[in-house]
């Protein structure tokens, strides 16, 4: 007797979806099992945040029962994730709280309407999970009830660009607030700007200063890149040689201790052995004193042949083989001198222009390439990232065809084995194999993708995970999206249970922690990492993983209503793990913030997920055309139309929300000021017009220049005339043109002299990140748009981050931090040498090794860290050398 291909496919899709299910169900169970039993216990792990940083960023701990940690944690203030791990944390868990909006009203929606329209009264032999899907209309009689999906997807796609407009204006708005509260106003990032590629005659101080001296607020401080290849390759090769240092330090120190532990044993052995005096033993002779620490100590305890030594050649493999602590110590007493010697200062050409740039944030390498080489470079990164596209795609294929297993096994009667296979092996293969090796075959790509970033020359880390969020999100949608789960289907989506269950559990970190803590943390420096560094998160990685399910999710939610329950689960789980884990376990380094860049992006994605909705019901409809061809082609219209729509809105939105993402609108940062003009020229009146605008026209022309003077301006002006082929793309662009303007404007009704406007003299750096950029290209459209977030904040549920900086050139300058004048420019031209730091043993001999070190001219130091008899490491506090403010306190 033999079975029906059809009904043996839909037969084994509902196994399959089952077998998978259950499978990530189980997973589910488990890893949850283990946070709850786990996280009162290994709190290193599991809640970290209220002991590790600083007194001002810990976070609260939450009850210690089984379950009192959830409600707790679920009405915990919003506001306390901004402030302990910026704006980038919190839109990503509004990014989450949206879906689970989103998906809500689709399950709703999706069983009140789809699942009753293509089941009730419909004649099919289908069972299982295409019983309430697309497929089990197959009668032309029951075509007409395919307008339902076309309603549902019309009310659907409005309600998603009705959330995505309330998000991104939510988003705006605390951007904005973000940007220019006090507490990111005092940083010096907020007020810096990074400019690459700035041609011959601008690159020095005065001319950069003239150039940039009419941005609002005037400028503080100019950095120039120095060209030091040469510098910078002795700096890294020190800092080699005293990681180098340590670790051999350190084992130096171990192999002293357990020899000396040794011979402790078989003192205490001998000492049994006397048979004199047993009844009263000598105590002080049943201990083995140590002697003073001594070279000679030393060396009987550890032999010369003993000590640390490596090669000197290629990864160590070739070359001398040399004693490493005496090599690297004259290593880097070499260095110091050669780096001593070679503090030069050469300028470097610079490109393009980078806000909200922190000193942590540069990456020094990618500042020394020229423009041309810069674009070359971009080219070959996306060309390579192409080809690794289409190169992934072999293993994807695969795995996409174990995914609809019951359909090979139909056609090619060589597999047809597996089909026959004994429950549940053929729903294993199909349900949960497929998701497994896809999991393992994209473990690596993001450290790949984050290589093609680097060698894009993108100059900021931060940056270069944008580069990879924007990279992964394109492989996992033509593979993990349109190769695998076009075939997969509903059981992708059973992969957000186990997901969410593993995020919770720290299965990675756990296993992590305890390798680096018995097998990496031999050092004081890797002590350190592992006791008090707390991990952070990586949204370029992690966001499109999630953008993916919520594109997959709109790609079949009204063909398969069910994937709309299981996402909406997901997504709830998601947010209840990444809420607990960014205010509990996770510390994101301030550098690393983009103030919620990445929630744009992610939004965008979802643009695609509608579209995707939308172009398969179209074609599903068209291709019904040749049963029903009136009734289809009039859906198929419909769904067209709205792809219009959809497109019209995305871009109606972009045009609308792009030029007030990036940067700050300019009237935020002006009213003040003309307020204070007003004031000045008007001391009796006290009002000013709340909604002033001084990139106004009208305003323009009364904007007092007291940064620069009117003599130098035109000095400069005529410069730039001698130098046509220099830069003349300067006279094209926008400031070139506000700048003539100013130059050419009658000059009587207002003075141009600082001494004569006293208020608008600049007293600090309180520019707060306001793109210079943006006058021309943005005015009128920022000034609209800025006002559009402000009304959000009547919103009782919106947070707020603290109150506004006082504006540029206020007397109110209390607390504002100002970077050295080396911030920003490369280690290797001012750091010192990093200090060698040596773990204090029982016998003393770390003060002995830091003695010989210091007296070649090397900084080194055993605060702070102590090894115990077993030769284990445990530090106290930070390295040597730098600022400690953290620490535990249990």
């Amino acid at each position: 007797m033999s079975i029906a291909p059809g009904a043996a496919s839909n037969s084994n899709s509902s196994k399959t979806f089952l077998t998978a299910l259950v499978v990530n169900a189980g997973l589910l169970s488990v890893e949850v099992a283990a946070f709850l039993v786990l996280r009162t216990k290994l709190w290193r792990i599991y809640t970290p945040r209220p002991y590790l940083p600083p007194k001002d960023k810990r976070a609260q701990e939450l009850p210690k029962g089984l379950w009192k940690w959830l409600p707790a944690l679920l009405v915990s203030p919003p506001e306390d994730i901004i402030h302990k791990n910026g704006l980038d944390a919190y839109m990503f868990l509004r990014f989450l709280k949206m879906l689970i909006w989103i998906f809500l009203v689709f399950t709703i929606l999706t069983f009140a309407i789809i699942i009753p329209a293509v089941t009730i009264h419909v004649d099919n032999t289908t069972t299982g999970l295409e019983r309430i899907s697309w497929s089990n209309i197959v009668d032309p009689k029951d075509q007409d009830r395919f307008i339902a999906h076309v309603i549902v997807v019309y009310i659907l796609t409005f309600f998603v660009l009705y959330m995505i407009k309330r998000e991104m204006l939510h988003f705006l708005h605390m951007r904005h607030q973000f940007l220019i509260s006090e507490s990111h106003s005092k940083l010096p990032q907020a007020r810096t700007v990074l400019i690459t590629s700035v041609p011959e005659e601008l690159a020095n101080e005065h001319d950069l200063r003239t150039f940039a001296s009419f941005v609002p607020g005037g400028v503080d401080k100019v950095w120039l890149f120095r060209d030091t290849k040469k510098l910078n390759k002795l700096f890294e090769e020190r800092k080699d040689a005293c990681e180098k240092l340590e670790a051999a330090e350190a084992k130096l120190l171990r192999q002293a201790t357990k020899a000396w532990r040794l011979k402790e044993q078989l003192h205490r052995k001998a000492y049994k052995k006397k048979t004199k005096d047993e009844e009263n033993p000598d105590s002080d002779t049943k201990e083995l004193i140590a002697p003073p620490a001594t070279h000679q100590l030393l060396e009987e305890l550890v032999p010369l042949s003993d000590r640390p030594k490596h090669r000197t050649g290629f990864w160590g493999l070739f070359g001398t083989k040399v004693d490493t602590i005496d090599w690297c110590k004259d290593e880097i007493a070499r260095l110091n001198l050669g780096i001593t010697e070679g503090r030069e200062h050469i300028p470097l050409k610079m490109y393009d222009k980078w806000m909200e740039v922190n000193p942590k944030d540069v990456v020094w390498k990618n500042l020394d390439d020229g423009a041309l080489e810069i674009r070359s470079r971009f080219v070959i990164s996306w060309l390579v990232n192409i080809g690794l596209i289409i190169v992934w795609g072999f293993p994807a294929v695969f795995i996409g065809t174990l995914s609809n297993l019951d359909d090979l096994c139909t056609k090619f009667r060589q597999v047809s084995k597996i089909f026959h296979s004994p429950a549940p092996i053929p729903s294993i293969i199909q349900g949960v194999l497929p998701p497994a090796l896809l999991a393992i075959l994209f473990a690596l790509l993001p450290l790949i993708l984050r290589g093609l970033a680097w060698y894009e020359c993108i100059p900021r880390y931060s940056l270069i995970s944008v580069s990879v969020y924007r990279r992964f999100f394109v492989f996992l949608m033509i593979h993990g999206f349109l190769i695998v789960t076009l075939s997969a289907g509903i059981t992708k989506v059973t992969q957000g249970l186990a997901g969410a269950g593993g995020a919770l559990a720290q299965v990675v970190p756990l296993l992590i922690y305890f390798i680096r803590k018995w097998f990496l943390g031999r050092t004081p420096r890797q002590a350190y990492a592992v006791t008090f560094l707390m991990p952070s998160v990586d949204f370029g990685v992690i966001m499109p993983r999630l953008s993916l399910l919520a594109t997959i999710t709109f790609a079949y939610s009204v063909l398969s209503p069910l994937i709309n329950f299981l996402a909406l689960i997901s997504y709830i789980l998601f947010y209840i793990v990444w809420k607990y884990l960014l205010t509990q376990a996770v510390d994101q380094p301030d550098e690393s913030e983009t103030g919620g860049m990445y929630f744009p992006m992610a939004i965008s994605n979802l643009f695609v997920g509608l579209y995707l909705e939308q172009v398969c019901l179209a074609a599903l409809f068209f291709l019904k055309s040749k049963t029903t061809r009136t009734s289809s082609l009039i859906e198929a219209g419909f769904m067209i139309a709205l792809i219009v729509i959809t497109a019209v809105v995305q871009l109606f939105f972009i045009r609308s929300f792009k030029p007030v993402t990036a940067f700050l609108p300019m009237s935020l940062a002006t009213k003040d000021m003309a307020k204070r003009y007003e004031k000045h020229n008007n001391p009796a009146d006290t009002e000013t017009d709340e909604d002033m605008d001084l990139f106004s026209r009208a305003r323009t022309s009364l904007l007092p220049l007291h940064w620069l003077t009117l003599t130098a301006m035109k000095a400069y002006a005529e410069r730039l005339k001698r130098r046509p082929g220099s830069w003349t793309s300067l006279a094209h662009s926008s400031l070139a043109r506000g700048a003539r303007r100013i130059l050419t404007r009658r000059s009587s009704t207002r003075s141009l002299h600082d001494e004569e406007h006293p208020g608008l003299q600049r007293r600090g750096s309180r520019a707060s990140g306001v793109s210079h950029a943006s006058v021309a290209t943005v005015a009128s459209n920022a000034s609209k748009a800025s006002k559009a977030p402000r009304s959000l904040s009547h919103i009782s549920s919106t947070p707020t981050i603290d109150p506004p900086a006082p504006s540029a050139g206020t007397d109110d300058e209390e607390g504002v931090e100002d970077y050295d004048d080396h911030a920003f420019d490369h280690p290797s031209t001012y750091k010192p040498q990093a200090w060698v730091w040596i773990p204090r043993d029982r016998l003393g001999f770390s003060e002995l090794l830091a003695g010989d070190l210091r007296a070649v001219g090397v900084a080194a130091s055993d605060a702070g860290a102590v090894m115990d008899k077993k030769g284990v490491v445990e530090v106290t506090r930070g390295p040597p050398g730098v600022s400690w403010n953290g620490g535990h306190d249990i």
